[in-house]
């Protein structure tokens, strides 16, 4: 007969799990809320940042109350890691200082044909960077490090080896974008909002290449929750990831900085993401060696 203690566990088991699941169908679900909203807002004639903010809008409010939800304040920081909002600075930081070691590496390696900053328009730049901060946390880093480095991967690593939770979680993250344009598809449809149809990778990319980066992206969003302890450092991380990348492919009438890449935008990101990896790789090996 099995004890009252491992039903107990069992219960504990599928409760995680659930709220795991959760917690990706609610950010799923916010995409695929949001992508219909759009369409339906550009029908109506909104354009520029005022189209842009209505998937934010969308995201943000749909997935946050459903996580928080699905969790329980008792679980707030121990299993969503919402410990210390100021800790999104070091995220941030380490994202900024591995993306300005690749690219200093680049500019010297290249000589005059390597990394360099052509131009700025500093009223133009700054404008961006608020713009471009405030929508990028509202429609991905807050909701989806929520979601996922929060709700799946600390709703799994109770009750699976850290790896396993890890590779879970990336799994979710790279699913996540693919599922969201069905869900958008299914929505439009049910709602006679007309929609892109449905894809793996948005925008046209390359299903492989995207899927490669967005899991290289996810393992080192994994790293910095396990080295640093909280959610809101991988938020950190994900909004300077998204900054440097939008400033190297963006349209520099847009973003205010005209820059050259010598070996080419997408080797940089990779570079920065594997530097990333590797720093953080070795703090986390350190401490377990030093706990054993």
């Amino acid at each position: 007969m099995p004890s009252a203690r491992s039903g107990s566990s069992g219960d504990r088991l599928t409760g995680d799990l659930a709220r795991a699941a959760a917690s990706w169908v609610s950010f799923v679900l916010a995409l695929g809320l949001s992508g219909v909203a759009l369409a339906a807002a550009r029908g109506a004639g909104v354009s520029g940042d005022a189209a842009r903010a209505v998937p934010a809008v969308v995201v943000l409010a749909v997935t946050v109350p459903l996580v928080l939800a699905a969790h329980g304040r008792s679980r707030w920081q121990s299993v969503l890691g919402m410990r210390r909002p100021v800790l999104a600075l070091a995220g941030a930081a380490v994202g900024l200082g591995a993306a300005g070691l690749v690219l200093l590496a680049d500019h010297l390696a290249g000589g005059a044909g390597g990394f360099a900053v052509t131009g700025v328009d500093v009223p133009r730049l700054l404008l961006w960077l608020v713009v471009t901060l405030l929508l990028a946390a509202a429609l991905e880093a807050v909701p989806e490090e929520l979601a996922l480095r929060g709700g799946v991967f600390g709703g799994l690593r109770g009750h699976l080896p850290g790896w396993l939770a890890g590779v879970v979680t990336t799994a979710a993250f790279v699913l996540a974008p693919a599922a969201a344009i069905w869900a958008t598809a299914q929505l439009g449809e049910w709602s006679g909002v007309g929609v892109p149809p449905a894809t793996f990778a948005p925008g046209g990319q390359d299903p492989v290449s995207y899927a490669v980066l967005v899991a290289s992206f996810g393992v080192v969003l994994l790293l910095v929750r396990a080295v640093v302890g909280s959610v809101w450092a991988c938020v950190g991380y994900h909004l300077a990831f998204l900054v440097v990348n939008r400033l190297l492919l963006g349209d520099p009438a847009t973003t205010g900085l005209a820059v050259r890449t010598g070996e080419g935008p997408e080797l940089l990101v990779m570079g920065y993401l594997a530097l990333t990896a590797a720093v953080l790789g070795v703090v986390a090996l350190r401490r377990r060696g030093g706990r054993r």
